[in-house]
């Protein structure tokens, strides 16, 4: 059976903040992004060298559009801070 994907928790046009936190041994690396949603979406996690795996293990990803056009496509995890914004 092939899972349906999961419903889109961000409407595409709203204005995300994302914040993600690197810990390499004693030091913290932090990185935020700032943008309007185009699209979710699920890239597989693998490749040729775990079979069949890459068809059914999926990364949440966010594509995200900064104000000066770059797009940018944020992988999530649990450990990542999604902020809404206000368009304003």
């Amino acid at each position: 059976m092939i899972p349906t994907p999961p419903k889109p928790k961000y409407i595409a046009g709203s204005r995300l903040r994302v914040t993600q936190r690197v810990r390499v041994g004693h030091r913290e690396w932090t990185t935020q992004v700032e943008g309007l949603v185009e699209r979710e979406g699920l890239r597989p996690v693998g490749g040729m060298e775990m079979g069949g795996k890459a068809s059914y293990c999926h990364q949440s990803t966010i594509r995200l559009r900064r104000d000066d056009g770059e797009v940018i496509v944020v992988a999530v995890d649990e450990n990542s801070v999604v902020q809404s914004l206000s368009s304003s």
